[in-house]
């Protein structure tokens, strides 16, 4: 059973203490529930619940200032699920009426006070509050299910539609329930890409990743709703395409400033509320069901410009139509062939790092289409893997298809890294590099620790150096760091008599609940388990 997290709130320092060393009796058991704050007043009882949260409070009603009944009057409009218990040492019909209204839970007379009677007030709580967090669940599960159906529905629709598949005689038709009514009027196609996919994939398990992509889905559609009436859908494992509600306006001036403002709104929201990082691009204005494909081939062209452009570009038609494509791709071609004669036992890093910059600031120059430049790379890649594995038998291999879900930067970064690994691995056959990594993670356990800020310790692409510490350590960087955490606990566990909350404060994971969780599954037993097994030491 999951954690019930409970405050109290009384004026009486020994009615406190009475029920800390109650919740103290309980702890050792396996009951669920947990005390996390202690107030003395009604106005720092509200104070507390704001901020902690509880599931249930436990209160006096006579108190100094704001009373237990006006307490929950307030309590109750910032937590409406939490669930109350009054303690009293007054049979005063008036506060019993008046609790009653409030749907108070409990009203138990604490002088004497009985401690099975609040223990079983506690246990009657947690099972209305499991019975709602039940119905909530499985609302949100309903809820989830109709617009995932509603994606993929889309999804198929238009993929359908872009590929010909749909005659335009039978788009009217094919639409009718979709309540796409939006394609009658004037719309804009919008291309929502990810940046760092390649980290993304490698950072979350698969579970996190669709949530994480259903989270974005659900931003834009309500980011482009303050916009005008639209719709979003994935389209690939990284790109996002969203149809809008848009007024072609009469200046060129102010069409590009509600380009950049769209799309500036939907980078920030993406980055603010998932973390994520995403770059856009647009399509010109179009009007009709026959001019959703030229709508979605603009908005795709988009992506050749991201694939040269910083993360969270902006690609607007005006700033599609002034790059053209130089097209000298028989100079990068020769170029590639330059650095793939370099890649020998004696190469030294430093020359390739400066070829592969020049070969950069060149493709980003000449800027050839995205597809037929990353093909060339993929084709160096497994040439240059020939090379090397003449001369080391422990050669990565590597998935060039992560190549596609990459821009320039990030495919000159994952290049070098990999050639770098094989001069180092000449000069340092012990993986100094793993073992600094793993030095860095052992002395910041208490921090929270990232793909990326590991990866820089090391001087490694974060991609390449996920896939090589698993290979190594023969298991993930996460289920590592996990390990490491959880371990770290158990230690603290056998000197202190710490609360979860303060375990999972000291080894830089944010929320008790998953720290409990992770512990479980790692030591096979609770935290409180685990300590009532192995008594505290004293130090």
């Amino acid at each position: 059973m999951d954690d019930v997290h409970c405050l109290i709130v009384d004026d009486e320092e020994l009615m406190i203490q009475r029920l800390t060393m109650f919740f103290d009796d309980l702890s050792a058991t396996d009951s669920p529930f947990r005390l996390i704050g202690k107030a003395f007043s009604g106005q720092e009882g509200l104070e507390m619940a704001a901020s902690l949260k509880p599931e249930i409070i436990i209160t006096d009603i006579r108190m100094p200032g704001m009373d237990g009944i006006a307490m929950i009057e307030q309590m109750k409009i910032i937590l409406p699920q939490a669930k109350f218990i009054i303690l009293t040492a007054y049979s005063d019909f008036d506060y019993a009426k008046r609790a009653i209204q409030l749907d108070v839970l409990e009203y138990i007379v604490k002088v004497p006070l009985n401690e099975a009677d609040l223990l079983r007030a506690m246990e009657k709580a947690s099972s209305e509050l499991l019975t709602v967090r039940s119905k909530d669940e499985r609302l949100r599960s309903l809820n989830m299910s109709i617009s995932e159906n509603r994606y993929r529905i889309y999804k198929q629709f238009f993929r359908e539609l872009f590929r010909g598949q749909i005659a335009a005689t039978q788009v009217n038709l094919a639409s009718v329930g979709f309540d796409m009514n939006i394609f009658q009027v004037d719309y804009c196609c919008i291309l929502i890409e990810m940046n760092y996919f390649v980290d993304f994939i490698n950072k979350y398990p698969l579970s996190e990743q669709s949530i994480l992509k259903y989270g974005i889905l659900n931003v834009v559609e309500e980011t482009i709703q303050l916009h005008g009436k639209g719709l979003a859908f994935e389209i690939e494992q990284h790109r996002f395409i969203a149809f809008v509600q848009w007024s072609n306006l009469f200046s060129q001036m102010a069409m590009e400033q509600k380009y950049r403002n769209v799309g500036e709104a939907i980078v920030s929201n993406v980055s603010t509320y998932l973390k994520q990082s995403v770059s856009v691009g647009f399509s010109r204005p179009h009007k009709g069901w026959s001019k959703v494909t030229s709508a979605y081939a603009q908005a795709m062209e988009t992506s050749r410009l991201q694939y040269y452009e910083k993360p969270e570009s902006i690609i607007t038609p005006s700033v599609l139509e002034r790059t053209t494509i130089a097209g000298n791709a028989q100079l990068l071609h020769e170029q590639l062939g330059e650095l793939l004669a370099m890649v020998h036992r004696e190469m030294d890093f430093k020359d390739i790092r400066a070829k592969l910059e020049i070969f950069k600031d060149k493709a980003r120059k000449e800027r050839i289409q995205r597809h037929e430049l990353t093909g060339w790379l993929k084709k160096f890649l497994r040439a240059a893997n020939i090379r090397l594995s003449k001369w080391n038998n422990n050669l990565v291999e590597l998935d060039e298809a992560l190549l596609d879900f990459m821009s320039l930067d990030e495919q000159m970064e994952f290049l070098f890294s990999h050639m770098e690994r094989y001069l180092q691995v000449k000069e340092l056959p012990e993986r100094v590099e793993i073992a600094k990594a793993v030095s860095y993670i052992e002395h910041n356990l208490a921090n929270r620790l990232s793909l990326q800020v590991i990866a820089e310790q090391v001087n490694l692409a974060p991609a390449y150096f996920s896939s090589l510490f698993k290979r190594e350590m023969k298991e993930s960087l996460v289920d590592f760091i996990n390990r490491k955490k959880v371990e770290l606990a158990a230690e603290l566990i056998k000197y202190n008599n710490y609360t979860n909350q303060e375990l999972s404060d000291k080894v830089g994971i944010i929320n008790e609940a998953y720290f409990c969780t992770l512990f479980k599954q790692k030591m096979g037993e609770t935290p409180g388990q685990y300590r009532k097994k192995i008594g505290t030491k004293q130090i």
